[in-house]
Parts: structure tokens; sequence; C-alpha cells
């Protein structure tokens, strides 16, 4: 064999070697950057649930606790028949409040994850599935009783129920407090717009009872669910505060309405 040859034969080897070389690099090299996108998503995913966590559950956990006494305690017959004038304003703008409240955080989480491709993530995943269970009784049409708000007017809600404050980090979105949100119903009418109904529905909860009212004992139901899934071994909210209220045997229906 001439050295003609030789040398070809080690050309095509290293060759080989180098293309075997550079193609291992590359998937290493993108198997590393994979690994660190799922990091980063990872952390982005940590560190939206390190910052909505508390309001998520504070909100969810007033909403379902007054459904709760609403539908097992006779929160509202109590006072808006045997209450005073002051009374009754309460039991009525509050119960409405806290529903609003808690679509204002779901409406803020919508927004920042929005931007931040993390479906992938498992715990993202996991959260906004379970949002998606309390959407979806509030905006099914296929229930009887009050408190029925389509997924855009849910969102409408949650909107006008944000504002913008200055802190010494820079400009942040909150929600409206309670005296707040009872100032713009007084004052604002395209703001009040949004819940004139609901505040006359209120009524109409305290009359249905807790079968009457199958949509808000599902809906108590899922916020439970948030709840147990956001602080699983009860460092925030107590563990025996979670009580389900009894579901008769229905299955919750699809919307008939396709944008509901």
């Amino acid at each position: 064999m001439g050295p003609e040859v030789v040398i070809a034969a080690v050309s095509a080897v290293v060759a080989l070697i180098s293309v075997a070389v550079t193609y291992r690099t590359a998937l290493v090299t993108h198997r590393l950057q994979d690994e660190a996108r799922n990091r980063e998503k990872v952390e982005l995913a940590e560190d939206l649930f390190r910052r909505y966590r508390v309001p998520l559950l504070s909100s969810a956990e007033s909403l379902q606790s007054r459904l709760h006494n609403v539908l097992s305690r006779d929160f509202l017959h109590a006072y808006l028949h045997d209450g005073d004038a002051e009374d009754r304003y309460y039991v009525r703008h509050n119960t409405v409040y806290v529903l609003a409240e808690h679509l204002a955080w779901l409406e803020v989480l919508r927004r920042e994850q929005r931007f931040l491709d993390l479906d992938s993530v498992k715990s993202t995943k996991e959260l906004f599935a379970a949002i998606q269970r309390i959407h979806h009784p509030l905006a099914t049409d296929g229930l009887p009783g009050p408190f029925r708000v389509f997924r855009g007017h849910q969102r409408a809600i949650g909107e006008v129920m944000l504002h913008r404050v200055e802190t010494s980090d820079g400009t942040v979105t909150d929600v409206l407090g309670y005296a707040a949100f009872c100032h713009r119903l007084e004052t604002d009418p395209g703001f009040a717009s949004w819940f004139n109904r609901l505040l006359a529905e209120v009524d109409d909860v305290e009359a249905g009872g807790r079968r009457g009212n199958e949509r808000l004992v599902l809906l108590q139901n899922e916020l439970v669910a948030l709840i147990e899934l956001l602080d699983p071994r009860g460092e925030w909210l107590p563990l025996e505060h979670r009580e389900r209220l009894p579901r008769a045997d229905v299955t919750v229906p699809a919307s008939r309405t396709p944008n509901g």
C-alpha cells in the first residue's frame, strides 16, 4: 500500500472522527441548552408561585369560606332579613367583592403567565388546569341558578378590579380593596355596570338554598382543590378549614355558548 493511500485512509478516519466528535458535541450542547431552558422555565414558574401564591390563596379562601357560610350556615338569610341596613349592605356587597377579588388575581396570574411559555412545566400545567376548573362552573349555562358569569365577563371583572400602585421597586399591579370597590360602585357607573346583576342576584342565592345553587357548590369545591394544590401541607391556611360542601349527583356540563 502506497503512502498516498495510507495518507488518504488516515485523513478519512480523521474526518470521520471529526464529524463524530462534532455531532456528539452538538448533541451535548443541544441537551445542555434544553436543560438550561427547562431550568429557566422551572425557575420562572417558581418565581410566579412565590409572587402570587399568598394573594391567590387568600382570595380563594375568602371566596370558598363565604360560599360555605352562605350555603350551609344561612349567612345571607341571617343578615339580609334580620340585620340592619349596614348588615344588608355588607353581605350583599362583600359577597360580590370576594368573587371579584378572586377573579382579579386570576387575571393577574393569566397576564403574567401569557408571556412566559410555561406550559411544559408540570406545576404550571396543574395550576392552570385547577384555575380552568374554577372558571367553568361560573361560566357554564348548563347549570341553573344565579351567578352565571361567562368567561369574557369573568376576565372583564378581573380587569376592572386592577389598578397600578407605585412602590419602592417600581409600578406594580394590585387589586382594589373592599373600601375602594364600594366607593367605585357608588361613584363610577361604568365600573358598577359590571356588578349590578351580581349584586341583585345575591337575593336569588339566598332563596335558592344548596340545591338551587349547585353552580356555587361546585365552585366552592374547586376553590378548595386549588387551595390544596397551592398549600398541600397547610403552611398558610389550616387544613381543617377546607371542608367541601356536599355535591348533588350532577355532572358539570360543557357550556353551550362557545365563547362563554
